[in-house]
């Protein structure tokens, strides 16, 4: 029998990765589940002047308007279940207050670490960190490690206080995890281990993928923020023989001043910045790489750039951190580096280059990996389960 679910999801100020797999979620749970969404926009919720900081913060602890308009639509929609992707800020902790209130059960997908981190990426300043994963967090407040604010670092920490007070861990139905490694961190968070589901993310590859093309250029493809490792990919590509090739970035990001800065001062004069591409033209760039480079920082809770480049018979080079390790096995799908090493970065970055025969090996290997674990249908059964043990 199919149920009635709600997809909660506040957006970002900018489109990224997770916005993208809400919608690739809910498409396919609408196959086999009815399936709506509920809205809402950081961008909207943001507001200018000192009374409007002073409404916003009060909205992000609890959102009135926001709640009372979820609410009619639970009236309306009479769902079955609610699968929540992110509250904050502009939703606030009082939609899971709300779901208590109601007795309507909570899927909570997991996409960052936010529960236990104020910033949701356990970095500091560009450093891994992960002092308040107890639940203790005056050193967000200490640190500033949100937007650089200590009086923002310290009022998230309030509210991620309030949601742990709120036995939140305990009462979801269930948790979705997007890879083991991200599951044993929300262990170590205080989610029981028995309550979360992994499922990793899918996708479908085209009917004709590219050919290989060994010859190609190294290719970043995602968000130029700090959690990404642009930097550390710049500080490799210094000691990269590329052999004539190109280290092309194509992204957009708040990091992009200061790479392009750096690879000026460093002469870099083979790293090309490609800004945002539409996903329409991002073939052509795609056609003319030899293989993927993925440098994050961060405890990546999957990594669907892996499977983008998969897709395309392009093998990835990948920092050994979070998911990462788990998506690719060295030597057969890609090369793994060890995480924050700038220089073994550089040597498996050379290794793949002087290796074509490898590059297409890898990548052919990776288009089956994907097809094997990572399609539809596998994610699909994996959901249905989970919805199946929630009574109507």
């Amino acid at each position: 029998m199919k149920l009635r679910i709600l997809q909660i999801f506040n957006r970002y100020l900018e489109y990224g990765g997770e916005e993208a797999s809400v919608y690739r979620i809910g498409d396919a749970l609408q196959e086999i589940h009815d399936a709506d969404y509920f809205f809402s926009s950081t961008k909207d919720f943001l507001k200018t002047g000192p009374a409007g900081k002073l409404i916003a913060g009060a909205e992000a602890w609890h959102n009135w308007e926001a709640i009372a308009r979820l609410k009619r639509h639970q009236r309306t929609g009479n769902f079955d279940a609610w699968q929540i992707h992110n509250v904050f800020p502009a939703l606030s902790p009082a939609v899971y207050r709300t779901a208590f209130d109601l007795g309507i059960p909570i899927v909570h997908y997991l996409h960052n670490y936010r529960l236990s981190c104020t910033n949701g990426f356990f970095l500091n300043h560009g450093e891994p960190c992960q002092r308040c994963i107890g639940g203790n967090f005056l050193p967000a407040l200490q640190t500033a490690c949100w937007r650089n604010s200590h009086i923002l670092s310290g009022y998230m920490g309030l509210i991620l206080h309030r949601i742990r007070s709120m036995e939140l861990f305990e009462k979801v139905h269930t948790w979705i995890a997007l890879s083991e490694a991200q599951k044993r961190i929300h262990v170590e968070m205080g989610i029981p281990g028995e309550k979360i589901h992994v499922i990793p993310h899918f996708l479908q590859p085209p009917a004709e993928p590219l050919p290989a093309n060994p010859a190609g250029d190294v290719l970043f493809m995602g968000r130029l923020s700090e959690e990404k490792g642009c930097r550390l990919l710049l500080q490799a590509w210094k000691s990269v023989n590329a052999k004539g090739r190109n280290l092309v970035i194509m992204g957009e990001g708040p990091e992009r001043i200061y790479l392009e800065r750096y690879a000026r001062e460093n002469h870099l004069s083979n790293v090309l910045f490609t800004g945002f591409i539409k996903p329409d033209k991002q073939l052509t760039i795609l056609r003319s790489s030899a293989f993927v480079v993925t440098p994050s920082i961060w405890e990546e809770p999957f990594g669907m750039v892996v499977l983008e480049a998969w897709a395309h018979r392009r093998p990835v080079v990948a920092t050994r951190i979070g998911a990462l390790a788990d998506l690719i096995t060295p030597g057969l799908t890609g090369l793994l580096a060890q995480a924050g090493d700038a220089q073994d970065l550089a040597r498996q970055i050379s290794s793949l280059i002087a290796q074509p025969e490898k590059i297409v090996e890898m990548g052919q290997r990776g288009l089956e990996e994907l097809g094997l674990k990572y399609n539809k249908d596998l994610w699909k059964n994996r959901v249905d389960k989970i919805y199946s043990a929630i009574k109507r």
